[in-house]
């Protein structure tokens, strides 16, 4: 599938989500952040989104990202566990990455792991940083990254290298040489955790030890 197809795959799902929940573009950008003209650009398929803006939709309608990547996924009890088969990879993309989601079955995990192509050559490709809310790790795959971050000098990472990091401070990777650099990103979701923990205190009776 081209990322041109995968840009109108994800806006057409964000359109049919909106729209069955009879939310307007106005409501949605007064949730999220995002602009009303932004949103009608990304649901249109008109522009491609990334992980940290299609994250503040999700964070700020409270809903898991799954349920944007993969409307058919499915919450697993504890104990739960999945395995992702090639076939079974949910990608989407934008200029500087192209994503590819794993475990999308399971909804409201802690941890979204993501395998990124990165496209990026430049900072320059980069309209603003990278940030959102929690900490992540990258490990680089296969080709040579410099890994651009908000506080630090820039750091370059090649094959069987790591970064972990707060992702809330901006961050950007970009390929260094000629082909481009792929690498698995782990990022940890306090407000899944939180969400996760609340929902086992109002399942589990609590016993009085008076």
């Amino acid at each position: 599938m081209s990322n041109k197809e995968l840009t109108e795959k994800l806006g057409t799902r964000l359109r049919e989500w909106r729209t069955v929940r009879g939310l307007t573009l106005s409501q949605v950008s007064e949730s999220t952040g995002v602009a009303p003209s932004s949103l009608s650009k990304i649901e249109n398929g008109l522009v491609s989104v990334s992980y940290h803006t299609l994250k503040r939709i999700c964070d700020g309608l409270g809903m898991p990202i799954e349920d944007i990547i993969n409307p058919q996924h499915r919450t697993i009890a504890p104990g739960r566990r999945t395995v992702t088969r090639d076939q079974d990879v949910s990608y989407f993309s934008c200029p500087q990455y192209i994503y590819g989601v794993h475990g999308t079955d399971i909804s409201r995990k802690e941890m979204i792991p993501l395998e990124m192509e990165v496209l990026a050559r430049s900072p320059d490709d980069f309209d603003a940083w990278n940030r959102h809310e929690g900490e992540e790790l990258i490990y680089v795959l296969s080709g040579e990254i410099e890994a651009h971050t908000e506080f630090y000098a820039p750091t370059r990472l090649k094959a069987g290298e790591s970064m972990y990091f707060d992702s809330s401070m901006g961050h950007m990777y970009v390929s260094v040489g000629d082909q481009n650099a792929r690498i698995l990103s782990v990022c940890y979701d306090p407000r899944a955790a939180q969400d996760n923990l609340d929902d086992f205190l109002k399942a589990t009776p609590m016993e009085n030890k008076d």
